[in-house]
Order: C-alpha cells, then sequence, then structure tokens
C-alpha cells in the first residue's frame, strides 16, 4: 500500500466526494479513482459507496481510514524526528536563502531568525525582500529557498498549479485579511468611520506601480483604492510606509495578522481603523489573504 494512495482515500472520504479531494490535492479525479481501484483490489474489500450524502466508507473502509489518518501522521512525525537526528549529527552547515512580502520581512522575520540562531545554529539564513508575483519564481529558481507568500480564493489555484508543476510543497499558515491602518494619535481613531471619512486623507502605498494592475492585486481588492482617498504618497518600501504612517495622519492598507509583531503594532502605535463599509465594498474579507510557505519538496529542513 503506497502512502500516496492513503493520502488520497483519506482526503476522498473527508471531503465526501472525489471531486472535492481532487480540488483540495490538485490531482485529476481519473487519478483518484484509479487509487482507490488500486486499494480495493489489494485489500480485497470495497473501501467506498455512494449514497445522497455523497461519498461515505463502507464499515470496513472506516477502519482503514482511521488507520491510515494514523499511519501517515506517524510517518510525518518520524519524518521529522529523522531529519532532527541528521541535522544533530551533522556537521555541515545548511545555506537557506528566504524570500518574502514586506509586510512578512518587517514583521515576523526579525523573530523567526532569532529563534533559528538560537535553535539550529548550523542553519544560515538569508533574507530577501521580493513583490508578491516574484516570491514563488525566486524559490524556483534558487536551490534551498523557502517563500512565504499569501493568495486569496481568486488566486489560490494557479498558485497550487505552479507550486505542482514546479515540484514544490505549499504548507498553510494562518488566514488572513486587509485593514486600514493609522496612526493612534489620529483623529480618525475611535470614530466609526464610513468610505465618505477617508475623502480628506492621505493613502500611504507603494510606488511600484507595476504591481497594481497585476491579476492576484485585482482579485484581492486591493486595487482601485485610490479613488477613496484626496491624496496618494507613494514610498519605495513598507517600513517607510509604517513609519510615515505613525508619524502623520495618513493611512495605509496592510494585512492584519501578518504585521501583529511589528514594533509599531505592539507598542500601540499603529491601530487598525473600522471603516464600517470597506471590506464589503472591496470585497477583502470575502477573500482571505491566506499566508503560505512554498518551499521545493526535496529541500526540506528540520521543523
Amino acid at each position: 500500500m503506497r502512502l500516496e494512495d492513503m493520502k488520497y482515500f483519506v482526503e476522498i472520504v473527508k471531503a465526501r466526494s472525489i471531486n472535492g479531494a481532487s480540488k483540495t490535492l490538485y490531482v485529476a479525479q481519473p487519478a483518484l479513482s484509479r487509487s482507490i481501484t488500486t486499494l480495493e483490489k489489494e485489500l480485497g474489500f470495497p473501501l467506498l459507496e455512494r449514497s445522497k450524502q455523497g461519498i461515505t466508507p463502507t464499515k470496513e473502509g472506516l477502519t482503514v481510514y482511521t488507520d491510515c489518518v494514523k499511519m501517515l501522521q506517524l510517518y510525518a512525525d518520524c519524518n521529522r524526528k529523522w531529519q532532527n537526528i541528521a541535522y544533530e549529527t551533522s556537521d555541515v552547515c545548511t545555506a537557506v536563502q528566504i524570500v518574502a512580502l514586506p509586510m512578512i520581512c518587517n514583521s515576523t522575520m526579525n523573530q523567526v531568525f532569532f529563534q533559528i540562531a538560537q535553535n539550529y545554529s548550523r542553519i544560515h539564513l538569508t533574507l530577501f525582500e521580493k513583490q508578491l508575483h516574484e516570491v514563488l519564481q525566486t524559490a524556483v529558481a534558487q536551490p534551498n529557498t523557502l517563500a512565504l507568500s499569501h493568495y486569496n480564493e481568486q488566486t489560490k489555484g494557479d498558485i497550487y498549479a505552479f507550486a505542482k508543476a514546479h515540484h514544490m510543497q505549499i504548507i498553510p499558515l494562518f488566514d488572513d485579511e486587509y485593514k486600514i491602518f493609522t496612526s493612534s494619535n489620529s483623529s480618525l481613531v475611535g470614530r466609526e468611520l464610513t468610505q465618505s471619512d477617508l475623502k480628506n486623507c492621505t493613502l500611504v502605498s507603494y510606488s511600484d506601480h507595476s504591481i497594481e494592475n497585476r491579476e492576484e492585486f485585482i482579485a484581492a481588492g486591493l486595487t482601485g483604492l485610490e479613488y477613496l482617498f484626496q491624496q496618494k504618497l507613494h514610498l519605495s518600501n513598507y517600513h517607510a510606509m509604517m513609519q510615515t504612517v505613525v508619524a502623520t495622519q495618513s493611512l495605509m492598507v496592510s494585512a492584519d495578522l501578518m504585521t501583529q509583531d511589528n514594533i509599531y503594532r505592539k507598542n500601540g502605535s499603529l491601530v487598525a481603523l473600522n471603516v464600517k463599509d470597506f471590506v464589503t465594498v472591496l470585497s477583502i474579507k470575502s477573500n482571505p489573504a491566506n499566508t503560505t510557505m512554498a518551499i521545493p519538496v526535496p529541500k526540506t529542513i528540520p521543523a
């Protein structure tokens, strides 16, 4: 019995349909059907049955499903343990590159660098800041590279297809949503705002206009913001944007959870505004960004 067949079977049971599992795994439905057929022939009894509620496991199939979940988890745990043993017994230093979005570089990466240096002294990290459309391409082009990026529901399929085509693994980390941020000293703080209140405000954004018409930004609802604001201030990097917002009455749009570890968020000088009709009109909340880590499959490192 192959681990891949076990994984396919588990996902089909979870999704209650081959079509649903196909979308989750990004594997064609005929391939999943062949995998189940192979398993049933090998075991000598049916695993699944179809009903009005969808595909459900047979009595025997439920037993196999429970055992497969345990074995897949055991394999993952053992693989992680073996990687750690290999790391501990090796005296070879490993150079790992991390390519990430600006908001990630300026928030969580300081913490990550500290923890890696403290626990894995033989892993040498180098961080590169890239825009969204460059992150995955860089991970493919450069060996031993981890990519930290995000996607939304419209772009998820394309990113997973890209990763599969380049033998990469996507690991979802958390769901996030975009919010409008300003200085804690701003006169807007504490008020229930609407879009009309933004007309007299300055929007701080990137000076790189080439990203504004990219499909993933349009799908996330992050383009077309400028019409909401009277003035626009374009800066070259994310940290400068945050500094400007903290020191002035200007506003910026950023992911919420992804910036929680930023020093300005921690000391309370940068806060999120409650704009009543912002997420509805821009459809951001209905399509939250999902932050992911993408790694070339053969190049994993100990967790």
